[in-house]
């Protein structure tokens, strides 16, 4: 699990790590404190494992709001610049990010964008699938070069969404082949690339699963392993975003997406949510629902990632 709180950090959540030991803390500007290097140090203090700290570093509209770390141009007019410039910008900032003492950017975005609804214009790359391929592979290069994890986002591709997953479950009406065609090849080109996440967007998406979101859904699962090859950890999108939570609750959220083929769950403000979480996902084990060797498969997942510190 990969968790984030609001406002400052006290004893009560200091004790739930110590007996919980989360795997990641998720830190992004309507949690952020303002010493992160400080909390991560703490929290890393009291883990008997790795603690994977990240956040979303992508520049444009989507930055950590911390003086220390620049936020850059967005993807969209990066892009322009080319792979260079793209590798260059991500390196800038995900180096300052590593001196704060984080572990992962989750980023590149590796979203084809449509045309269509404008949520994903400014954070795509592009509109073209071989152009965004190329971006993605600068942008995870750039993120490796600093010395932290990275992570392709949104797949099976948000660019094509008919809305904003953190305030309802978007459709992507396009056809199984059009997906293949439009919107994989960055994915593609990020697992090539070496990137060491691959998140799920919470999307409905007919052609791939008519009965349930992405982000719960085996054959999406199947998809990041097989059709994309992906070898590294598959992680969530926040199962607090209404695009989940409008069809089940958060801890439900996590267990599904863990037996489906997920590694790990983001559940990013509220401590009440993620203790509530983890409760289900050892519910779900000790009763057999998930199976322990599909959680010992996740956990070797996030174990085989690259070191960092």
């Amino acid at each position: 699990m990969m968790v984030g709180f609001r406002g400052a950090l006290t004893p009560e959540i200091l004790d739930d790590w110590r007996q919980h030991q989360y795997g990641g803390l998720l830190v992004v500007n309507e949690n952020a404190n303002p010493d992160p290097a400080g909390y991560i140090q703490q929290l890393r203090g009291l883990s008997r494992h790795r603690l994977l700290a990240a956040t979303d570093q992508e520049g444009g509209s989507v930055c950590l709001d911390l003086a220390p770390v620049p936020c850059e141009v967005g993807a969209r007019e990066v892009a322009g610049g080319g792979a260079a410039a793209v590798d260059g910008e991500m390196s800038r900032m995900s180096a300052a990010l590593k001196a704060q003492g984080f572990d992962v950017n989750l980023s590149p975005v590796a979203d084809v964008w449509s045309g269509g609804n404008p949520f994903m214009r400014d954070r795509s790359y592009g509109m073209d699938p071989a152009q965004v391929a190329a971006d993605v592979t600068a942008a995870v290069d750039g993120v490796h070069a600093a010395g932290l994890l990275s992570a392709a986002k949104h797949f099976p591709g948000h660019g094509a969404a008919d809305g904003n997953s953190h305030y309802l479950l978007p459709t992507v009406t396009e056809d199984a082949a059009t997906l293949e065609a439009r919107d994989w090849p960055p994915f593609r080109a990020a697992a090539a690339a070496g990137a060491d996440f691959m998140m799920v967007a919470h999307l409905n998406v007919p052609a791939l699963d008519p009965s349930q979101p992405t982000s719960l859904s085996p054959a999406v699962m199947k998809a990041v392993r097989e059709r994309i090859g992906f070898k590294g950890v598959i992680i969530s999108d926040d199962l607090q975003m209404v695009g989940l939570t409008s069809q089940v609750p958060a801890p439900e959220g996590a267990v599904r997406f863990l037996i489906a083929g997920g590694d790990m769950v983001i559940v990013a403000h509220d401590p009440s949510v993620y203790q509530a979480t983890w409760l289900a996902i050892k519910q779900a084990v000790d009763e057999g629902r998930l199976p322990r060797q599909r959680l010992d498969e996740a956990v070797q997942h996030l174990l085989a990632l690259r070191p960092t510190q």
